[in-house]
C-alpha cells in the first residue's frame, strides 16, 4: 500500500510538470496566436545554465538566476530571430520552424556541453523527507517542486477564471 501511495505522489508530481509545460504553450498561443513548440528547449537551456552556474560557484541561488537568465535571453532571441516572422502565417509554418528549432538546440547544447550527464548536489534547504503517514517518508526534492507548480496551477485557474 505504501509503494502504490509513493507512486501516485510520483504521478502527481509528474502531471503538475507537464502541466507547467502545457500551460507555457496554451498561453502562448491563446495570447499570441503562434504555435510554440520550444518550450521545452527553454526549460534545457535554462536548465544547463543553472547547473553550469552551480558547479562553477557553488551557489544555489546564482545557479537559479542564471537558469531564469539563460531560459529568458534564448526565449528573447528565438522570438526575435524566428517566431517574429512567424506572426500571421499558417501553422504549419510555425509548427514546422519550431521543430527545426528544438533539433537545432538539441544538437547546439550537445556540442557546447557534451553528452555526458552534470552531477550536482541536491541543495541543503532540499535534502530529507517529510513522514506523510508511518513509513512513508517522501523526499523534500520531490515535494517542494510539486506543492509549487499545484500553486501556480490553483493560481493561474482563479486568475483566468473572469
Amino acid at each position: 500500500m505504501i509503494l502504490f501511495i509513493e507512486q501516485l505522489l510520483n504521478g502527481l508530481q509528474y502531471g503538475a510538470f507537464l502541466f507547467l509545460l502545457a500551460s507555457g504553450l496554451t498561453l502562448v498561443f491563446g495570447i499570441m496566436g503562434v504555435i510554440n513548440l520550444t518550450h521545452g528547449t527553454f526549460y534545457m537551456v535554462g536548465a544547463y545554465c543553472g547547473a553550469l552556474t552551480i558547479a562553477a560557484t557553488g551557489s544555489f541561488m546564482l545557479g537559479v538566476l542564471a537558469a531564469m537568465a539563460g531560459a529568458g535571453i534564448y526565449g528573447l532571441l528565438v522570438e526575435t530571430v524566428v517566431v517574429r516572422w512567424l506572426y500571421g502565417r499558417d501553422h504549419l509554418y510555425q509548427v514546422l520552424a519550431t521543430l527545426g528549432l528544438i533539433l537545432f538546440t538539441n544538437e547546439a547544447v550537445t556540442l557546447i556541453v557534451g553528452r555526458a550527464p552534470i552531477f550536482m548536489n541536491i541543495p541543503d534547504f532540499l535534502q530529507g523527507s517529510v513522514t506523510l503517514l508511518p513509513g512513508l517518508a517522501y523526499p523534500l526534492m520531490r515535494l517542494a517542486p510539486t506543492t509549487g507548480r499545484w500553486s501556480m496551477r490553483s493560481a493561474s485557474t482563479c486568475g483566468f477564471s473572469t
